[in-house]
This record gives C-alpha cells, structure tokens and sequence, in this order.
C-alpha cells in the first residue's frame, strides 16, 4: 500500500509542477509574438460549429445553434479578423478563473491532465469536461 500512495503523491507533485510551468510558457509566448501567429503555407481552416444534440430538451435550442455560426471576416492576407485579443501585462482575466462548468465559481481544483474547474463541480466527475480524459488525480488548488 505504501508504493501506491508514493505513487499517488509522484502523481500529485508531477501535476502540481506541470502546472506552474504554464504561466512562465504562456509568458513565453507572448513576450516572442508566437500566440495567434500562422506559420508557413498552411491552408486556412475554418472551425466547425459544436455538433446539435437530438434530446428533447435541447429541441428548442436547435436553430440558435446553427444560426450563431458565421464564418468570421476575413482582410486580404486571409486571416481572420476575430482575434480574441492578450492582456498586455501577462495577467490572466477574470473570465479566465471561472469554472468552465458553472461559469460562477473560481477554479480551484485541478485535475491529473492539467484542466481546472471549481471544487464543487470537479468532486463528481469521473472524466475531464475538457479533454475527456479517466480523472485520477484531484488536487486542491488554494
């Protein structure tokens, strides 16, 4: 039993350092002009809109849908004019902290894959919201 919770604990520690390396390689990001830049000669992809559930209780649901995709303008060089734009000193926004659950309450649970939601919603789940990834490792964030 020892070698699983040092393991469970190598689990936790790896996930945790995972975790703070991401702010420093966001910073990176922004500080070289990487974040939103295209590369090479790449054909331009449009995303696809989230697939319309069949349920009853999404019935109603169905055109807004379908009617919120528009394909985003385009300017001559063929990029998309809808670029979300990057807080300039590297802080996160509020938005940002959210649960991506709930949308009301701060993140502070992270899972073994590295996504994040809010206690409440994360103590349940069995797979990421995100990556639908097996959760194994919780890891409360203060």
């Amino acid at each position: 039993m020892s070698k699983n919770v040092a393991s469970n604990r190598k689990e936790a520690e790896f996930a945790l350092t995972a975790l703070m390396e991401i702010p420093s390689q966001y910073k990176a990001t922004i500080e070289l002009n990487l974040l939103g830049n295209q590369r090479g000669n790449l054909p331009q992809r449009v995303a696809l809109p989230p697939p319309i559930r069949e349920s009853s209780s999404c019935s109603s649901s169905k055109s807004s849908h379908s009617a919120s995709f528009q394909k985003g303008s385009t300017s001559n060089n063929g990029h998309s004019n809808h670029v979300k734009s990057v807080p300039s000193n590297g802080q996160t926004t509020h938005d940002e902290q959210l649960c991506p659950i709930c949308l009301t309450n701060s993140k502070n649970m992270a899972f073994g894959c590295g996504h994040q939601t809010c206690h409440e919603c994360g103590k349940a789940l069995k797979l990421c919201p995100i990556c639908r990834s097996s959760i194994k490792t919780r890891i409360k964030l203060y």
